[in-house]
Parts: C-alpha cells; sequence; structure tokens
C-alpha cells in the first residue's frame, strides 16, 4: 500500500524503507562532527568532560578518550579535563604522559597550585625527588595554606636528611589540619 511517497505493508501497517543504493548524481561531502562555533565547541566538550566523569570509576580508557577530546575541543580552557586526565594518568602508572598534560596545562593555567601539586606528585612517582621538591615549593608559593603539599614537602626533606625543614612542613600541615 502506498500513501504519498511512504509505502506501507497492508497487513501489519508496518512502514517499509526503501534500502535500494542509487548512483550518485554530484560531489559526495563528508561532515565532520567538529564544531563550527566557540559556542558549539563549549557545549560539546561540556558533553565530553560529562562523560569522562561519569566513565572514570568503570571505563578508564573511556574516560581518558573523553578527556582528551576536551582538551582536544578546548584547549585553552578547560582546566578540569586536564586535571583529571593528568591524574587518571598518574593512577595509571603512565607518569610520563601525565607530566606532559600537567606541562601543557600550565601553559594556559601557569598560577594554579592544584596543577603544580599534581606534576610534583608525577615527578616523585618517577623518582625525579629534586623537581618535585620544587613544584611542591611552586605550589606553597602560589597557595601558603595547601597542607597536602607541605606534608609531601616534608616527607621528602624527611628523605632527604632535612629534619629541620621536615619539621617545619610537617607542622605547617598540622596547623593547617587543625584549622
Amino acid at each position: 500500500m502506498r500513501l504519498g511517497a511512504d509505502q506501507w505493508e497492508a497487513e501489519s501497517g508496518q512502514l517499509l524503507l526503501d534500502f535500494e543504493v542509487a548512483p550518485l548524481k554530484g560531489d559526495v561531502a563528508f561532515l565532520d562532527s567538529f564544531p563550527r562555533s566557540a559556542k558549539d565547541a563549549h557545549i560539546k566538550a561540556e558533553e565530553w568532560f560529562e562523560l569522562g566523569e561519569q566513565l572514570t570509576a568503570t571505563d578508564r580508557q573511556g574516560a581518558e578518550h573523553a578527556y582528551r577530546k576536551v582538551v582536544e575541543l578546548l584547549p585553552v580552557a578547560h582546566y578540569g579535563a586536564y586535571t583529571n586526565l593528568g591524574v587518571l594518568l598518574c593512577e595509571e602508572g603512565r607518569c610520563e604522559e601525565a607530566l606532559a598534560v600537567f606541562d601543557r596545562a600550565l601553559e594556559y593555567f601557569p598560577d594554579d597550585c592544584q596543577l603544580h601539586f599534581n606534576r610534583a606528585v608525577a615527578l616523585e612517582e618517577l623518582d625525579h625527588a629534586e623537581d618535585a621538591l620544587n613544584g611542591y615549593g611552586k605550589c606553597l608559593a602560589i597557595e601558603p595554606d595547601y597542607a597536602d603539599a607541605h606534608y609531601n614537602l616534608a616527607r621528602l626533606k624527611e628523605l632527604r636528611g632535612d629534619k629541620q625543614g621536615a619539621l617545619r612542613h610537617y607542622n605547617a600541615y598540622r596547623r593547617i589540619q587543625g584549622s
């Protein structure tokens, strides 16, 4: 049975679809899914970021892909994607890659204490204690009451035999935790 351009099966009333392959006339154009405007990019990036957050606990590879997509869409504007991607990579034992992510993020957010802290953690995992000490120091220069930076700095100083420096940072950690 036909109704206009549509064709229906008479007994069931089900719409029949025509999957016949017809020869193309003219040029073929492929439309990519990349956003056309800054607003579209921001919306798409937020969708990818939310997906990354949802997948982090269950599908780390999927979460990594989602965060990388956010950074691709909004390299200058999405701090959370850099942070989450770097932490995820470091937790997976891929600290070299995490370090590259944090370094790139610091190009856009140079005064962010959390990025300096996370970068220092990655450096520490890679056995670059001196660089990690400097990273924790940069974190504390930006945010003097960053308790975890004091604790990690104290621990590294203690391992290096700097008892006075370690004690100073352990005390700062305790003071901040108590307030």
